[in-house]
């Protein structure tokens, strides 16, 4: 039984987007509701599997020689509490998304692509093989391409959504060669099997260092990280739901969930662990830096989210699977009500340019609550949930070394820069701020958004004793001392501070000046130049194709010419064959005739004359000498003439 409920798990939200899609525009009402509705019931299957905890379900798809391609789904403390998260936060976003969407035409196409992006996210993380996983992933990738372009008559939602998906599928490359690799290697596409030859030293150190890399490149791309970030700022364009489910809880943190979910093959490589933790911290300095100087309220939240999982990254680098996967949860539920207020600050205004908005907390105080406490959790402080997650980080990175710490309060910092930024920026009153006309919030949008505050404000402190307890993780890095610990809260309460004052005295300017604008577009145009040569490449290896296409297409001409020119030479020697039997027949049966009518005839004939010719030379017999030596005188005259005259005639010829 417990095997349905497993099933169940990701199997009702994809039944709701098959249901929401057949039905079309006659459930548009309902559609959201129906969506919301597997969102819960797929939420109670997974806390009814709670006591089952491991569990496997798995058989085998194909069987071609020795290899064996299974699927399955595989329970265990990790996969359950992803689970459980991703089904949580889904939940929540998608009742928000019904008040969100009321009005806006497409709604059954929309719930639909977001019902299917629920289901492909859970099979994702409760996948027990790598074929399910990548299909998943690829499912995953697609959903976030149909709902970036959700509105796709809008200028410049094409462009984002084709990037997003471009972009992540070099990504995807690294996974798909990564596992096909494991296919060759064991002969299956099972993970539990794979995990248990990596700790059981089974598998030769540089190939596990290769399939490492191979691996990570495709959690670089699907979290956005350097060099493949340019993606996710753009994708912005979708509606805010997207935003809050697909790019900050769930899809980009898919990227983050890998390398957890691989961890053992990580744990086994040092020098990629060293790569995770360099490409991670680059990815949040970077991400950080570049938030500070956006004027566009979501863009700023999207370059913090790839900030936050650079961060995530950074632990893992450290050895610090169970900070990353905390950091993770708390990330998901901080900054997904961050989206929701910013969708909440652009339903009601119109508006998301921070310079176009300001004095929205007297018109939104519950929406202006709600950031202010997701705000406080994302910049790490005491006692929301941010800070117990990084709390972790940051002993991991001491542990390390005192360098990696002051790094990690540097981060720090530059969050709390950004993120108060944009909250005074939109919800103080700052000189010049236009303090826009506000509708009032829907209902549903306004429950979502306080229940994930709560979350937002709570989880942490609640996590912070049993985490190491619910993930197949152990603790790294020790405590911090009490010294850091000031530190770091002192170091966020700064940022905070110069956020906000440098907004009430400038307005939503660059906060660290503007230098740093240059980061995105240097970025983007590192990404357009990559986009170029590779797509450069693609010309170049179209011709090729085209070039080897049409040599193929002569040689097949030539070779149907030849064919034909052969058939024709075969049908002429099978005429000539014809001909010649029928010839050799006819002669034949000339020759019987012949043989019949002549040869036996004549011969008759023949023998006839030789019996006359005997009996008359018989009657020559006379026994007399002379007549007999007359005769042989004659005979021989008459050669010797004939003989001479034959010489003479030659001679004189």
């Amino acid at each position: 039984m417990s095997a349905y409920w497993l099933i169940a798990v990701p199997a009702l939200p994809m039944a709701a987007a098959i249901i929401i899609l057949s039905a079309g525009s006659r459930i548009s009402r309902a559609a959201g509701w129906l969506l919301v509705a597997a969102n819960a019931a797929s939420l109670l299957s997974l806390l009814i599997l709670h006591g089952d905890i491991p569990m496997r379900i798995d058989a085998d798809l194909a069987v071609i020689g020795n290899y064996h391609i299974t699927v399955g789904l595989w329970l265990d403390r990790l996969s359950f509490y992803t689970a459980v998260f991703v089904s949580a936060v889904a939940l929540f976003v998608n009742l928000y998304a019904c008040g969100y969407m009321a009005e806006e035409e497409g709604k059954s196409r929309f719930f639909a692509e977001m019902a299917f992006f629920t289901g492909a996210m859970l099979t994702l993380v409760l996948a027990g093989s790598f074929l399910l996983f990548f299909a998943a992933w690829e499912w995953v990738g697609l959903a976030s391409f149909l709902l970036i372009g959700f509105w796709y008559g809008k200028e410049g939602v094409p462009p984002a959504a084709k990037n997003a998906f471009l972009i992540t599928r070099i990504g995807d490359m690294g996974l798909f060669l990564g596992w096909l690799w494991v296919l060759l290697l064991l002969d299956t596409t099972d993970i539990p099997f794979f995990l248990d030859n990596v700790a059981a030293h089974g598998i030769d150190l540089g190939v596990m260092i290769l399939l490492s890399i191979l691996f990570f490149i495709g959690a670089i791309g699907k979290s956005a990280q350097l060099p493949l970030s340019a993606w996710l700022p753009p994708a912005m364009a979708g509606p805010t739901p997207v935003s809050a489910l697909i790019h900050s809880a769930t899809m980009v943190a898919a990227g983050v969930y890998l390398l957890l979910r691989l961890y053992p093959l990580f744990e086994s490589v040092r020098i990629t662990l060293d790569l995770i933790l360099w490409v991670g911290g680059a990815t949040a300095l970077f991400a950080a830096l570049a938030a500070t100087v956006q004027t566009d309220f979501k863009r700023v939240l999207a370059w913090s989210t790839i900030s936050q999982l650079g961060e995530m990254l950074f632990a893992i680098g450290l050895a610090g699977p169970l900070a990353a996967f905390f950091h993770l949860v708390t990330h998901g539920v901080f900054k997904s009500t961050l989206f929701l207020t910013a969708g909440a600050v652009e339903h009601g205004t119109g508006k998301r340019d921070l310079g176009s908005l300001g004095g929205l907390w007297r018109k939104m105080p519950v929406t202006a609550v709600v950031f202010a406490i997701a705000a406080l959790a994302l910049a790490g402080v005491p006692p929301f949930s941010g800070f117990f997650s990084e709390d972790k980080i940051l002993a991991g990175a001491v542990g390390r070394s005192f360098f990696t710490g002051v790094f990690m309060l540097v981060v720090v910092f530059l969050a709390g820069i950004y993120i108060s930024r944009a909250g005074a920026a939109v919800f103080g009153r700052w000189p010049g701020a236009p303090e826009p006309a506000a509708e009032k919030t829907d209902k549903f949008m306004l429950a979502a958004m306080i229940v994930l505050a709560v979350f937002a404000a709570g989880l942490g402190w609640a996590l912070s004793g049993t985490i190491s307890h619910l993930v197949p993780f152990e603790k790294h890095g020790g405590e911090l001392s009490i010294l850091w610990k000031v530190a770091a809260v002192a170091v966020a309460l700064a940022g905070i501070g110069f956020g906000i004052l440098r907004v009430y005295r400038s307005g939503p300017v660059p906060a660290l000046g503007s230098f740093w604008s240059g980061l995105e577009s240097g970025l983007n145009r590192a990404t357009q130049f990559a986009g170029g040569v590779v797509s450069l490449s693609g010309r170049f290896v179209d011709a090729a194709e085209r070039g080897f296409a049409g040599g193929a297409l002569q040689v097949k001409r030539a070779t149907v010419n030849m064919a034909a020119g052969c058939d024709r030479i075969e049908q002429v020697f099978d005429k000539g064959a014809s001909g010649l039997a029928y010839a050799c027949l006819n002669l034949a049966d000339r020759s019987d005739r012949l043989e019949n009518a002549g040869f036996s005839d004549g011969l008759d004939r023949f023998a006839a004359l030789f019996g006359r010719a005997g009996r008359r030379f018989a009657s020559l017999q006379t026994g007399k000498l002379y007549l007999y030596t007359m005769g042989l005188f004659v005979w021989t005259f008459l050669v010797i003439v004939l003989g001479l005259l034959v010489w003479i005639g030659t001679a004189m010829g």
